[in-house]
């Protein structure tokens, strides 16, 4: 089962430490959620995690493999990654942005095997893109695109995800439609770790909370068990009300 496992990870920046400390798991059968404010390091956390940065101490393994050590196919055949930006270079077919995530299989637009052309049909299924598919991306509205993104990523067919910010910027239907896609992933068997600033739907997907605040893991578990009154208080200095996983903020302490 392929797992990635942080153990007292820390990265800096200069003299400015980033993540300090971070123990952290994913694995597949599990959707958590990473939270905390901006500037808390969750990000650092995740390029540290994958090995896209060194660390300046501690270790991270994907697959029981130094992060580090993985070349980018290596890596991408275990786990699919959407970064917080996703600038498209080119205003590409849906298909072949779909298409990109083959790239840990040698594929490339023009040039797909029976599988690669068969996972990039699941993946535009799954998001439903199929009267999509031969739009430009130019063309397509912010929720659409960002459904293309998430095919793109289950197209590598990875068992496990990481998603950073996914729904950023989308209207409430939007976002609901991708966590709905992450959340049957991981119904699927996949692993996802998403970054999110919507409390309530973090609590309303994921199965465990990972709350961050100036560069440390401050708390991991259930919804149930980590989302409390005090918690938004000590993470993001607002006023909550709580009742079970509704959630009422009521401003600024």
């Amino acid at each position: 089962m392929t797992e990635l496992v942080t153990t007292s990870l820390t990265a800096k920046a200069g003299d400015a430490t980033l993540v300090e400390g971070a123990e952290l798991r994913l694995a597949p059968g599990e959707l958590v959620a990473l939270l905390g404010p901006n500037g808390a390091g969750k990000t650092s956390l995740l390029r540290a995690a994958l090995g896209l940065v060194k660390p300046d101490s501690g270790n991270a393994t994907l697959g029981g493999t130094e992060s580090t050590r993985l070349s980018p196919m290596q890596r991408a055949r275990q786990i699919a990654y959407l970064p917080q930006l996703r600038p498209l270079a080119w205003p590409n077919t849906v298909r072949d942005v779909v298409a990109l995530g083959r790239f840990a299989y040698g594929a490339a637009p023009g040039r797909l095997s029976k599988e690669d052309a068969a996972a990039i049909d699941r993946a535009i299924t799954i998001c439903d893109l199929a009267g999509l598919s031969h739009r430009r991306t130019d063309t397509l509205s912010g929720g659409e695109l960002a459904r293309v993104h998430c095919a793109r990523a289950f197209a590598a067919e990875a068992p496990l995800l990481i998603a950073d910010e996914p729904v950023a910027a989308l209207d409430p239907r939007h976002q609901f439609r991708v966590m709905d896609m992450v959340r049957q992933f991981v119904d699927r068997g996949g692993g996802a770790l998403v970054v999110l600033h919507d409390i309530p739907l973090a609590a309303r997907y994921a199965s465990r909370l990972v709350w961050m605040k100036e560069g440390r893991i401050i708390a991991d578990g259930p919804p149930a068990e980590t989302l409390t009154e005090q918690r938004m208080a000590d993470v993001y200095g607002v006023k909550a009300r709580i009742g079970g996983l509704n959630i009422e903020i009521e401003g600024a302490i």
